[in-house]
């Protein structure tokens, strides 16, 4: 083995301080520049205080469009007015006529007419249907009572659940400050007889307004209603109900399903092990309307809805 690779090794290590010692200050004065311009930088650039910021409000839009609430301020509405206008209403009655005070003292001192009295009740003043006052629907309220809830309070979970996915109300939910979202309803009398005591939570409800009503529609109509079997429509009352019942005169139309059919709506059905019992429920369907024919003219914008009736 030779000395020359050796003796070249030796040279190159004699050598590295002399590189070092040359390359360290170099460095030092870059790295305390760095520090310089990254302190400048952290000082020109550091955070406000936490009082300054502001978070942002979110208003969630629209994300689609109703088929059903279209068709009703394109069609429904101007259909309803031409069939429910009456020209009788629509007229101004004439104002009555001053009374004018008495001639002589004999027709002052005349008593007053004696003022009818009866144990009727007052008629509801008709409301006229006009360009105005075109019928709609206010809102919608889904209702569940749950019988087994006065012994176990847990059974009304699955009810608060299935109404929650139906409707898909929480509440303020979706930017709506005037969503309630699923309500508890609690007895407000007791009943020795089913062992009911006043306070205890017994069913549950949601009303829905706006667009949600509108969604609710178009899942009944198109989901849950074509696959009922032997359903022929919602039953009329008979033709002996006086039109002068308190049921008449609101234009309230309600109308009650089984249990099976909460099972149809596509929200639940996409995971029916989610919910140990379905229970049935009750629609109400609130209009603007009162008065004389309010609930025959309530019925006919829920049939618009192409909700069918039929009489039994």
């Amino acid at each position: 083995m030779s000395m020359t690779p050796l003796r070249s090794l030796a040279a190159t290590a004699a050598r590295i301080p002399n590189v070092i010692r040359s390359i360290t200050p170099a460095a030092c004065r870059f790295a305390s520049s760095s520090s310089k311009s990254s302190s400048k930088a952290s000082t020109q650039t550091s955070p406000l205080p936490k009082d300054d910021w502001v978070l942002p409000e979110i208003h969630v839009g629209p994300t689609h469009t109703s088929r059903y609430q279209q068709h009703y301020h394109d069609t429904l509405a101007s259909d309803l007015m031409y069939m429910s206008y009456s020209h009788r209403l629509a007229q101004k009655p004439p104002k009555p006529e001053p009374i004018e005070p008495p001639q002589t003292g004999y027709e002052a001192n005349r008593p007053r007419p004696p003022i009818m009295r009866g144990n009727r009740a007052l008629r509801t003043k008709t409301t006229s249907v006009n360009e105005e006052n075109v019928p709609q629907l206010e809102s919608i309220i889904i209702h569940t009572m749950v019988k087994e809830a006065i012994i176990n309070k847990s059974t009304l979970l699955s009810a608060i659940m299935a109404l929650r996915a139906i409707s898909g109300e929480t509440p303020n939910g979706g930017g709506k400050k005037g969503s309630s979202g699923v309500e508890v309803i609690v007895a407000k009398k007791s009943a020795a007889a089913w062992k009911l005591r006043a306070g205890m939570p017994v069913s549950v409800k949601v009303e829905l307004k706006g667009q949600a009503m509108y969604d609710f529609i178009q899942s009944l109509v198109d989901f849950v209603l074509p696959r009922l079997r032997d359903f022929s429509g919602i039953p009329l009352p008979p033709a002996s109900t006086p039109k002068n019942s308190p049921a008449s005169l609101t234009g309230i139309v309600s109308f009650g399903f089984s249990p099976t059919t909460m099972s149809f709506f596509p929200q639940i059905e996409s995971n029916t092990d989610a919910y140990p019992r379905l229970h049935g429920f009750h629609v109400y369907f609130k209009t603007n309307l009162r008065g004389e024919n309010a609930h025959e003219h309530a019925r006919t914008l829920v049939s618009g809805f192409r909700i069918p009736f039929h009489r039994r």
